[in-house]
C-alpha cells in the first residue's frame, strides 16, 4: 500500500487550520497532523474530526514554532507543511525556511503586504535548490482575489478600476491572531493604487457605503493587502485598485475607525492590550447581528474590441461559513502539488491558483 503523504498544519486548532484540517483529513493519499502548543488540545481536536469525518486520517502533536521548529518537523517528515498560525504582520520567513530545510513543500495563509512582497526573494533560490514550491498568501487574498480580477478580466484591452471588498458576518469565529493583524495597521501608513500609480492612504480610512447582493448596504474602509501594488502594475490599471472591508456591527466599524485615527495622531500604539477587549466586545455585537457575509470584485475596463465594459463577481456565504473561505485556496494549492503540477521556487499566490480550481474547493 502507498504511504500517505502528510500534511502538517501549524496553527491547526485556530479559526483556519481547524477547518482547513476537517476539509481535507479524508483525501485519498493524505494525512494530516494537526499541531498546536498543548498535545492535549491538539489531539482532542483531531479526534474529534476523525469522529465526526468518516476515513479521516488526522492525528495531534505539539509543536511551538519558536521553539526548535525544524528538528520537530525533520522528526514528523512532512510532505507539505501550511502554516495557518498568524499573524503575518512583523513576520519574518523562519517557519517556511524551516519546512523547506525539512524537505516539505510550504504555503500559508498570510495576508500581510511586506511578508507577501519579500516572500519570492527570500526563499525562492532555496526552494529551487531542494525541489519544493513554497506558495505564500493561498487565501482570501492575494491568491483568491487575484483569481477573480484574471478570470473577470481575461482577454480585455485595459483595466481602468479594480474595487474588492470583504464584509464578514458578524457572527462568524474571529480569532485573536485577526484581531491582532488588522489592529497593526490600523491608522498606520497602506499604498494604494490611485490615478494609475502607487500612493498611500492609512489602514482603515477613507470609509465608504457599499451594496452587496444579499447583505444590503455595509461601511467598509482602506485595509492593507499586496493587491494595489501587484494588480496595478499587473494589469496598468488606469484609474485604482482598491480593497476594502467591513465588519457588520457599525458599532464595531466606526470603533475600528475611531481608533485608527487615533493611532495616526499618536494614541494607542501598543495594539496586543487592546485584542482581549475587542474579542470581549465582540461577544456582545454577535447578539445583534447575522450570519451572513461576503466578498465582491468590481471591475471595470474596455473590452477586448475597445468597448467600455464592466464585469462583477460576488461570494455570499450564510450559517456561519465565512472562515470557510480563506482555506479554499490552500485547499486548491494542496490539490495542484499533489497533481505536481506547480513549479518548484517560491511565490506569493497571485494568479497562481485559476478561479476555477478555487471554487471547485
Amino acid at each position: 500500500m502507498t504511504a500517505c503523504k502528510r500534511v502538517v498544519i501549524i496553527g491547526g486548532t485556530g479559526v483556519f487550520g481547524k477547518r482547513l484540517a476537517r476539509h481535507i483529513c479524508a483525501w485519498p493519499g493524505l494525512e494530516v497532523v494537526l499541531t498546536s502548543r498543548s498535545a492535549e488540545k491538539a489531539q482532542a481536536l483531531a479526534a474529534k474530526i476523525a469522529a465526526d469525518v468518516p476515513g479521516a486520517r488526522i492525528s495531534g502533536v505539539a509543536l511551538d514554532h519558536r521553539h526548535g521548529l525544524l528538528e520537530t518537523l525533520t522528526a514528523l517528515a512532512p510532505w507539505a507543511v501550511v502554516d495557518a498560525s498568524g499573524p503575518f504582520q512583523g513576520a519574518n520567513y523562519a517557519t517556511a525556511k524551516a519546512a523547506l530545510l525539512a524537505g516539505a513543500h510550504v504555503l500559508d495563509l498570510a495576508d500581510a503586504r511586506d511578508y507577501l512582497a519579500g516572500y519570492a526573494e527570500a526563499l525562492n533560490a532555496l526552494a529551487l535548490a531542494k525541489g519544493l514550491v513554497a506558495l505564500a498568501g493561498a487565501s482570501s487574498t492575494p491568491a483568491l482575489s487575484g483569481a477573480v480580477v484574471a478570470a473577470l478580466t481575461e482577454g480585455w484591452a485595459r483595466v481602468d478600476t479594480v474595487d474588492i471588498a470583504i464584509t464578514p458576518g458578524g457572527q462568524s469565529e474571529v480569532g485573536p491572531a485577526v484581531i491582532e493583524a488588522i489592529l497593526t495597521y490600523a491608522g498606520k501608513p497602506i499604498p494604494v493604487w490611485r490615478n494609475g500609480a502607487l500612493a498611500q492612504s492609512f489602514g482603515w480610512g477613507e470609509g465608504r457605503w457599499g451594496a452587496m447582493s444579499g447583505l444590503g448596504r455595509r461601511l467598509v474602509a482602506a485595509v492593507e493587502t499586496l493587491d494595489p501594488q501587484d494588480l496595478g502594475p499587473r494589469y496598468k490599471v488606469q484609474s485604482r485598485v482598491r480593497f476594502s472591508a467591513g465588519l457588520e456591527s457599525l458599532p464595531e466599524q466606526l470603533g475600528l475607525m475611531a481608533l485608527a485615527r487615533l493611532r495616526r495622531w499618536g494614541f494607542f500604539q501598543n495594539v496586543k492590550t487592546w485584542v482581549p477587549w475587542l474579542l470581549q466586545g465582540r461577544r456582545l455585537t454577535r447578539l445583534i447581528t447575522s450570519d451572513r457575509g461576503g466578498m465582491l470584485v468590481d471591475v471595470t475596463g474596455l473590452d477586448a474590441e475597445g468597448r467600455a465594459t464592466r464585469a462583477r463577481w460576488s461570494l455570499l456565504v450564510g450559517q456561519n461559513h465565512g472562515p470557510n473561505i480563506p482555506t479554499l485556496p490552500a485547499a486548491a494549492a494542496l490539490k495542484a502539488l499533489l497533481s505536481e503540477t506547480f513549479p518548484a521556487g517560491a511565490r506569493a499566490a497571485t494568479e497562481a491558483l485559476p478561479l476555477a480550481a478555487i471554487e471547485a474547493k
